[in-house]
């Protein structure tokens, strides 16, 4: 039996989110609707789209103890990582302070703009 590109995702959300026990709902696979997974310390949102006639799951994941990420997961099992908050600047260097945050105004209105956050 074939796997289909739906199933391809959640398995490969699954498997990178089981040392948490968070899942991907199967309901939202069937009707591709967004949603939140909010459990062990994470909040992930997500949405459904297409790229290139390809489907892909986009989503937010966020942890108190790491940073936080816009990832996608596509129907053939290839992660990408979209965007990051960065966590960290050079102490005494206003370039590197003002870049840091630049980068992560930058990056929250990016997720801003997806509606997963």
């Amino acid at each position: 039996m074939n796997t289909t590109p739906l199933e391809i995702i959640k398995q490969t959300f699954d498997k990178r989110y089981a040392t948490w026990e968070l899942v991907l709902p199967t309901d939202s696979l069937k009707t591709r609707s967004p949603g939140s997974i909010i459990k062990n310390g994470w909040t992930i949102n997500y949405h459904y789209g297409f790229e290139h006639e390809e489907i892909y799951l986009e989503y937010f994941a966020s942890h108190r103890m790491t940073n936080d990420t816009l990832n996608r997961i596509y129907g053939n099992g290839r992660e990408e990582l979209v965007g990051y908050c960065q966590e960290f600047f050079q102490a005494n260097n206003p370039q590197a302070e003002q870049a840091y945050y630049d980068h992560n105004r930058k990056f929250y209105e990016a997720v801003k703009s997806k509606g997963l956050w």
